[in-house]
């Protein structure tokens, strides 16, 4: 192989994983729309940590591995990621994050390099994807940039994780209904 199949072969590679990583932060939207986000964090030493970051008022809503530390959230982001979370947060701090156990308004603010490498001095890989995520991960800690969600207050409404969950019982009166035609 030349220089230039293997410099392709890269690019392509490249390519897949980027649309592999949209299309599962897509899923994991998704799951967390219909209440089954809690689910997704069934079993953190295994997957990790999810939980959704989303910018009331703008399009921005993102799923992205984290911990609890001293009461505040870290979200780790990837470089991908980076610039329009980044142009988000720029517009305001902010922000809205779905957790596991709630849902709840805050700030959000990109952490520096020297307060993220204070916070993943004590963390590791498998703290942020767990077992199993962090033995497919293709990127390494140091390629992603730590966002701190400080929580200021809980959020009710139709507009946050679930608003979607109708989709279950409408899913399952068709699939009862389709299976009362054949007979």
């Amino acid at each position: 192989m030349d220089i230039k199949e293997k410099a392709l072969s890269q690019i392509q590679n490249a390519g897949s994983g980027a649309v592999g990583h949209t299309v599962l932060q897509k899923v994991k939207l998704f799951c967390w729309e219909t209440g089954l986000g809690p689910a997704l964090n069934a079993l953190p030493s295994v997957f990790g940590q999810q939980a959704v970051l989303y910018f009331p008022g703008r399009s921005g809503k993102y799923a992205l591995p984290c911990f609890e530390r001293e009461g505040k959230v870290l979200a780790a982001v990837t470089a991908g990621e980076l610039q329009s979370l980044s142009e988000q947060l720029l517009q305001s701090p902010g922000v809205e994050i779905w957790l596991k156990n709630g849902w709840y308004a805050g700030t959000a603010r990109l952490l520096s390099p020297e307060e993220q490498e204070e916070a993943m001095a004590a963390v590791t890989e498998k703290r942020f994807f767990g077992e199993a995520g962090s033995a497919v991960q293709k990127h390494r800690h140091e390629e992603y940039r730590l966002i701190e969600v400080t929580r200021s207050a809980p959020c009710t409404g139709e507009k946050g994780p679930g608003s979607r969950a109708w989709i279950w019982p409408a899913a399952a009166a068709v699939l009862f209904l389709s299976g009362k035609k054949k007979k």
